[in-house]
């Protein structure tokens, strides 16, 4: 099974047992996962459109600090990164960095199904089952 490369966020959906399907990012979420042959992997999603850091944020024009990220973009932007490795029908996530603090040091495992240039990751979560669509970019 060959994950290494990118992977292009083409749905995230939530299952809620008598709720139906959400999308918690919005239908049109965008997101990239990248899988390094030596083993590190990283996945950043976010709502399309989340707007940009301001022109005078750490990146822009300005020396301003770094400042903790708002409600509103830790609400609409996922993103960690660590070391990867394929158990029998599953992937674990080692999550060394995160923009979620409580996620640093974890370990995210998923179901794993991989077929030509789709990759599927899924799990149950507090009795919900939430799913990731890929594909090959």
């Amino acid at each position: 099974m060959d994950l290494v490369g990118a992977w292009r966020l083409v749905e995230w959906r939530i299952g809620a047992p008598g709720s139906g399907v959400s999308h918690p990012f919005g239908r049109d979420a965008v997101g990239l996962l990248c899988y390094t042959p030596d083993g590190y992997m990283s996945m950043t999603v976010s709502r399309a459109g989340h707007a940009p850091s301001p022109a005078g944020s750490p990146w822009g024009a300005s020396p301003e600090p770094l400042t903790e990220p708002s409600a509103e973009a830790s609400a609409s932007f996922l993103s960690y990164a660590g070391r990867y490795e394929i158990r029998e029908g599953q992937i674990a996530h080692d999550v060394e960095l995160s923009l979620d603090r409580s996620v640093a040091g974890a370990v995210q495992v998923r179901e794993l199904n991989v077929n030509g240039d789709r990759l599927v990751l899924a799990t149950s979560e507090r009795g919900d089952w939430h799913t990731m669509i890929w594909r090959r970019s």
